[in-house]
């Protein structure tokens, strides 16, 4: 019961103080809290490599699938109406990893994910990923979210189909703190690889990754050159005619 000495003017002051201190620490009524990415972070190092992920070894664990499920399960449960900007884009980027993660383990052995369903590349289109209250697919986060809501070239670099033409899966999380640095870091790697750019210096030609030619629109410059030699060591030159390299499917397995 309230004391009779507190008039209900003071009890109205003291209710909007409180209401107010999450603003004056820069913080919503909401509380906000950075998403916690360790569990995910140390599968990823585990496994990941530089020539591929290492599915059978972690097929075989059957403590670290489970792990990977509980991920999962957790990303899940993320509310992320008072995230940031970068914290939602790095989250979308780290589910959908996850999830194609997930989607190869539960059809393992397999040779390549676009035989994963009845009809070729029929798991970018299941929605079998939960978020909040949502069922979400493969395209739905990366074209419906993350190159709708968040758009950034980059994130073409980012997101890892588990084939081995895709740009490689980073072994570790992406986080808001460090997001521009590693989609940098990304975009550089993978500019200067082979998966982007193949050159014929006798013939005049060069051979581009095909997601050049998917995404033509996301990318400035005529020629996917212009694009890439803002990242690459060695300029390519914008005169050669271009071609196009046939995307391997095959799954991204390191030994």
């Amino acid at each position: 019961m309230l004391s009779k000495s507190i008039s209900p003017r003071l009890l109205l002051v003291a209710v909007c103080l409180v209401s107010f201190v999450p603003l004056a620490w820069g913080l919503s009524p909401r509380e906000r809290m950075p998403i916690n990415y360790t569990s995910y972070g140390k599968l990823l190092e585990k496994y990941v490599t530089a020539s591929g992920v290492q599915y059978q070894a972690w097929f075989e664990n059957k403590d670290d699938l489970q792990a990977l499920d509980n991920v999962l399960a957790t990303f899940s449960a993320i509310d992320l109406e008072v995230s940031s900007k970068e914290e939602q884009t790095a989250f979308y980027i780290n589910l959908y990893n996850a999830a194609m993660l997930q989607a190869v383990f539960r059809h393992y052995p397999l040779d390549s994910v676009k035989d994963i369903g009845l009809l070729p590349f029929t798991i970018f289109k299941k929605e079998f990923i939960l978020q909040g209250d949502r069922k979400l697919s493969l395209d739905g986060v990366e074209k419906g979210i993350l190159l709708k809501k968040y758009f950034d070239p980059r994130i073409h670099f980012a997101v890892n189909c588990a084939s081995e033409s895709c740009p490689p899966l980073l072994a570790q999380p992406f986080v808001a703190e460090q997001l521009e640095a590693q989609l940098q870091a990304q975009t550089i790697a993978f500019a200067n690889s082979p998966r982007a750019a193949r050159v014929q210096v006798g013939k005049e030609r060069i051979a581009y990754s095909e997601l050049f030619k998917w995404y033509a629109d996301h990318f400035e410059g005529e020629n996917p050159a212009e694009y890439l030699n803002r990242y690459r060591e060695t300029p390519l030159p914008r005169s050669y005619t271009v071609d196009w390299i046939d995307y391997d499917w095959l799954l991204n397995a390191a030994p």
